[in-house]
């Protein structure tokens, strides 16, 4: 075993238990007290001995000179009043399992030692409140995370962005907003930079740079949720506010003072120096992440993702916004698309034209694929997007345009199917109809995801439009075309049944849509609350009626469940069917290998209003097996 100097100060050596005095005697050969020395270069060992060190993280600072221009192997020992030494070397809490340890490791390995401003940095270097808040603790318990995570939300309002000058190696200095900026040696020594890193380790010569730059408290709460749940586990997951430098020197500067954290230690300052240097012979603990071969790891300059031009300086204007506020360039981008798309043209009636004859032949034959292809072909998309940013904006001209457009659609909508109703020789109230005179608040809800997709995806490039036009189409076309064949039967009460499907699948959508454009940034909430609060009353006063139908659908699957395969003797009720309501009249099929008598079909009666408690008109069918 190798030969080890011990090296403490009184006071931390009083505080060791008689146990742990006892198991490092069995390690070392002498012990020194850093009390006793005018200063580091006072520390003399013999060059073959190796160095056993339980100091502060103050102290250990003092000797780092000499450690590195010595080249004197190290061995550090957990000491409370080390934190940064001990989450940025991996310690173990228990003073006697680094002692087996040291039995065990004996050769010792270049280690990296990361300097701020010429000062030693063992584990983090932090520019922001919220990011010093969140990487105080190594781990964080259950409770004491779900506790840290609200706080969050009384520090949230404070929250503001600066300007930081970054430059890294011989790149091209560039400037952009942060809210917090994290420097960490290696991925091992904080939970925060477990979630963000991987692939780092304590001998590759370079660090990480974490840099924050949120549009919305929102993303930041996204961050500390994933933060939260993953806990220890590396994840290479990728935030739209994140930027990543991995390197070895680095500078961070900006115009106006501004406060940043190193290893615990809060200071002011105009300009950060970082660099790292791989001088330290470390004894290491078995849980530190070291790089194996002696090659470099490669340099990474994620930095796309960071604000710059115009979004840059709207971000250090005002606090961070709880909802990400859209750019000016991106608003404007995306509005002229939205007016354009509110327009009539020739192409979009002519499409709506054969959508609604394609799903009312679709509805006369019964035949699902056919009306799934009207609503492929449906282009109500455009118009009811374009509404409902109208209605989040306020926007009069964009509101009159877009509900021109999408009254145009429905009129055209509904004088093909009226035609077409007219035309056809078929009045029969197949389940392609029937299943659109019923709606309930399920439907409302197909609309709301409907309009909540269309509309995000016309706020990302990325994602292709047509998708969302097919969930909406699903939502309108159908009830449109039924509508338009109740009023060619002139059965008004499949008009009305398909009609308000349709009209709280519209407002649904639109309120929807809306929301999803205030959620993603499109506008402030003081702009917005007056058309949220209107179609957020209407589509309200619609769910009643749609309540009401829910309740009848939950009421009339109860009925059919409870009266489906009931025997009375040898005789089996199935395929229940409710006729109607008032009076409730149900249909059933008897099952029996004779014929029923009138008296077994008024017992079977009474058995049915005796389950269901209700007074029944019964249609039956009678099946005889032979």
């Amino acid at each position: 075993m190798a030969v080890y100097y011990f090296l403490t100060d009184a006071s931390s050596f009083k505080n060791l238990s008689d146990k742990e005095k006892e198991l490092l005697k069995e390690v070392y050969t002498e012990r020194i007290f850093l009390d006793d020395l005018d200063s580091s270069d006072a520390l003399s060992i013999p060059k073959e001995a190796m160095l056993l060190v339980y100091l502060s993280d103050t102290n250990v600072k003092k000797i780092v000179p000499f450690l590195s221009s010595n080249q004197t192997p190290v061995a550090f020992l957990h000491h409370p009043e080390a934190l940064a030494l001990n989450n940025g070397f991996a310690l173990s809490k228990k003073i006697s399992q680094t002692v087996e340890e040291l039995k065990e490791i004996d050769e010792p390995m270049h280690a990296d030692i990361m300097f701020c401003n010429d000062e030693p940095v063992f584990s983090k270097v932090v520019v922001g409140d919220m990011m010093d808040w969140a990487t105080r603790k190594n781990t964080l318990g259950l409770i004491k995370g779900i506790k840290n995570f609200f706080s969050f939300f009384r520090k949230a309002r404070s929250i503001y962005a600066r300007l930081f000058t970054i430059k890294a190696d011989d790149k091209e200095a560039f400037e952009t907003a942060a809210t917090d900026i994290v420097i960490v040696p290696h991925n091992k020594n904080l939970s925060i930079s477990r979630v963000f890193l991987e692939n780092s380790f304590a001998n590759d010569g370079m660090f990480h740079t974490l840099i924050f730059s949120p549009r919305s408290i929102f993303q930041l709460v996204n961050a500390f949720s994933i933060k939260l749940v993953l806990g220890k586990m590396q994840t290479n997951t990728t935030f739209d506010f994140l930027g990543h430098i991995k390197t070895d020197t680095l500078s961070i500067s900006s115009t106006q003072p501004f406060n940043y954290v190193v290893d615990n230690v809060k200071k002011e300052t105009v300009k950060l120096d970082l660099s790292i240097e791989n001088t330290l012979q470390l004894i290491p603990s078995k849980t530190l992440l070291v790089k194996q071969k002696k090659n470099q790891s490669k340099k990474q300059y994620q930095i796309d993702k960071l604000p710059k031009g115009e979004v840059k300086r709207d971000m250090v204007s005002k606090h961070l916004p709880w909802i990400r506020h859209a750019s000016t360039e991106e608003y404007k981008e995306l509005f002229l698309a939205l007016r354009e798309n509110a327009k009539p043209k020739q192409a979009y009636l002519v499409l709506m034209t054969l959508s609604t004859i394609l799903a009312t032949f679709g509805l006369f034959s019964n035949s699902s694929p056919v009306i799934i292809g009207a609503m492929i072909l449906a282009p109500l998309m455009s118009p009811i997007i374009s509404l409902s940013m109208g209605v989040l904006r306020q926007e009069k001209t964009l509101i009159k345009s877009s509900l021109i457009t999408v009254g145009l659609g429905l009129g055209v909508g509904y004088l093909f199917a009226i035609i077409i109703t007219l035309i056809t020789p078929l009045a029969d109230l197949n389940h392609e109809i029937s299943a659109r005179i019923k709606p309930n608040i399920i439907d409302l809800g197909v609309a709301v995801i409907s309009g909540a997709a269309g509309a995000y995806a016309h706020s990302k490039e990325e994602i292709a439009k047509t998708l969302a036009g097919v969930a909406i189409a699903v939502a309108l076309v159908p009830p449109l075309a039924v509508s338009g064949i109740g009023i060619g039967w002139g059965d008004w009460s499949v008009f009305w049944g398909a009609f308000l499907l349709l009209l709280t699948n519209l407002t649904g959508m639109v309120l929807a849509g809306s929301l999803t454009f205030l959620i993603v940034g499109f506008s402030p909430f003081y702009l917005a609350k007056r058309g949220i609060l209107i179609s957020a009353f209407v589509v309200l006063a619609l769910s009643v009626p749609l309540g009401y139908g829910f309740y009848r659908v939950v009421e009339e699957n109860r009925i059919v469940n409870s009266l489906n395969h009931k025997k009375l003797d040898d005789i089996e009720i199935r395929n229940v069917e409710i006729i109607k309501y008032s009076p409730l009249t149900i249909s059933v099929t008897l099952i029996s290998d004779h014929n029923p008598t009138t008296e077994e079909m008024i017992r079977i009666k009474k058995l049915i209003q005796s389950i269901i408690e209700k007074d029944v008109e019964l249609e039956i069918l009678v099946s005889v097996k032979v």
